[in-house]
């Protein structure tokens, strides 16, 4: 039985580790973390997603995988560790670096390191430089080494890690082929044979032109806001040109990817990335843009209310559906909002728990995990668009303001005869104004004049 050693038992690592248990290899799951490694071997997979928990019960169960903090020698090693960037917006690879180093302690000859984490177009030969370095082997002759980026969406990590196609680029065309044989005892989809450094820039390009992509419905939500026009109704609108399909806003980038790789080519193609860096400082600012809109809104509520002005937020995390807070736009918006002296801020986030979400914001006793103050809150924040919100009824608070972020309440429009959809007339962004309670019944109430 053919042994790997997964290095980084995080929301990729440990999902790939599992797959690869069920496709009959011996697996070893390396993490520096004592507290993951012993809440793992006690059955619990620390991250939220469908499915792991059985997997992981399966798994320890068949006595195939062994979560530890000692590394051990493999015939493959999967290098899933994160690369942020540091202050100045530059790769940060000493994860990766400390994972090579770990591997260089056990290194033999005949086996294969592979990089899943997504770097800089060259980190790795430089791994593979390193690797040289420590243990006098031959890179690409002795040893062989390979980068296989992961392409897994958050929530459907199970099915994409064995369907989607994968991109194999070694530092030479035999570790190319020593890592292929890997993926092809579990991967379904395809397999792209090529460098390193080509499936470094294409990881990076993708979730480049992901992040392009944002920034221009980002544009598009801050031109229909200023002009009074509900920005999903226009995108809407304009998908049913044949050749346009525009994503939808959200309140900015977050996540381990599309708010960090773009950088990675900023930063080592400073001459020909100008388009990256405009789309990155847009979606950077698209929390400000936020805020400020919420601003406006606790303003026109003190013009016509008096006491503490109620605020639900709905969603922490990076994107719906996940627990997932790594670089969250709408946690940047909480902390901000819990800043504010003249408000009396709610979370509500069903994937995190209180706890850990209130250390976080570093406050405590405000938050919750569901809907149950609702009907308290004078102002509803939309940011984070997960299911569980879109049970609730929004639209029968009359008394109270919606503002969406994340197109939670925005529905597709039906037609309403054989050829015809009914957009007329417009919806406007800002059409529900703030009045105060006594306003809105007489509003509300025939007998007004």
């Amino acid at each position: 039985m053919k042994k790997v050693c997964v290095l980084g038992l995080g929301y990729i690592g440990l999902p790939t580790a599992l797959v690869l248990v069920d496709a009959h290899f011996l697996v070893i799951g390396f993490d520096v973390d004592v507290e993951r490694v012993a809440r793992l071997c006690a059955y619990d997979p620390v991250i939220q997603e469908p499915e792991v928990g059985e997997r992981l019960l399966q798994a320890l169960s068949s006595g195939r995988l062994i979560p530890t903090t000692t590394i051990q020698s493999a015939d493959f090693y999967i290098i899933a560790v994160p690369t942020p960037f540091k202050e100045e917006k530059k790769a940060d690879l000493s994860y990766v670096m400390n994972a090579a180093q770990q591997v260089a302690s056990v290194l033999k000859a005949g086996e294969t390191v592979i990089i899943e984490s997504t770097i800089p177009v060259g980190a790795t030969q430089q791994v593979a430089d390193y690797l040289q370095a420590k243990t006098g082997l031959r890179a690409g002759t002795d040893f062989f080494v390979a980068h296989c980026p992961e392409r897994v969406l958050p929530g459907n990590i199970f099915h994409e890690l064995i369907a989607n196609d994968r991109i194999i680029g070694g530092i030479n065309e035999v570790s190319t082929q020593a890592a292929k044989h890997l993926y092809k005892a579990f991967v379904k989809g395809d397999l792209y044979l090529t460098s390193a450094a080509s499936a470094e820039m294409v990881k990076l390009v993708e979730n480049s032109s992901r992040d392009v992509q944002i920034a221009f419905a980002h544009q598009v939500a801050a031109m229909a806001q200023s002009a009074g026009l509900d920005p999903y109704e226009v995108i809407e609108l304009a998908n049913k040109h044949p050749r346009v399909k525009l994503l939808r806003p959200s309140c900015g980038v977050g996540g381990h990817c599309i708010a960090v790789d773009p950088w990675f080519l900023v930063e080592g193609f400073p001459k020909s990335t100008q388009l990256l860096k405009a789309a990155r400082q847009i979606n950077d600012n698209r929390p400000q843009e936020v805020l400020a809109v919420i601003r406006q809104r606790i303003d026109e509520w003190y013009q016509y209310n008096t006491g503490m002005c109620r605020i639900a937020l709905f969603g922490a995390t990076y994107k719906a559906d996940v627990d997932d807070i790594r670089e969250s736009p709408a946690l940047h918006i909480i902390k901000h909002v819990y800043s504010w002296r003249d408000v009396a801020p709610i979370v509500i986030e069903p994937h995190l728990e209180t706890t850990k979400l209130e250390s976080f914001i570093g406050v405590s006793g405000m938050m919750h995990r569901d809907s149950v103050l609702l009907g308290h809150a004078d102002l509803m924040v939309l940011l984070v668009a997960h299911s569980a919100f879109k049970q609730i009824p929004f639209k029968q608070f009359d008394s109270k303001q919606v503002i969406d972020f994340c197109g939670l309440l925005h529905q597709a429009k039906q037609k309403s005869s054989d050829n015809e959809y009914q957009f007329w007339p417009a919806n406007r962004a800002d059409e529900q104004q703030f009045v105060s309670n006594d306003q809105q019944s007489c509003n509300n109430s025939k007998e007004c004049t």
